[in-house]
C-alpha cells in the first residue's frame, strides 16, 4: 500500500516476511535483479515517507536495512569481503 509502503496482506510494513520469500523465489536467478527492484522501492519509500511525515522518515540505516539489507544477508555473492592490508601476508 503505497505511499504507507505497508503489505497489503498483513498491513506490515513492506516487504513483510511473507514479501521477502516471495521476491527471493521470484529472483533465485537474477540476485541482481532482486537488488535493483529493491534499489528502486528504497528510492520511491523514501520519498513517499518523507511526504506524508518529513519531521518522522526514520534513520537512513533502518529504512535501507528495510529494503536492501536483508537480501544482502541471504545471498553470500553479495557479502562485502574484507580485504588484507598490504601488510598482512598471506599464509604459506
Amino acid at each position: 500500500m503505497r505511499p504507507l509502503w505497508r503489505c497489503r496482506r498483513c498491513g506490515h510494513p513492506w516487504p513483510c516476511g511473507a514479501a521477502k520469500v516471495a521476491l527471493l523465489i521470484e529472483h533465485r536467478s537474477s540476485p541482481v535483479s532482486l537488488f535493483l527492484y529493491l534499489a528502486s522501492c528504497l528510492h520511491d519509500a523514501i520519498e513517499d515517507l518523507h511526504q506524508l511525515h518529513p519531521s518522522d522518515t526514520g534513520s537512513a540505516a533502518d529504512i535501507f536495512d528495510r529494503f536492501l539489507g536483508w537480501p544482502a544477508r541471504h545471498h553470500h555473492s553479495y557479502r562485502v569481503a574484507t580485504r588484507k592490508s598490504p601488510n598482512e601476508e598471506e599464509p604459506s
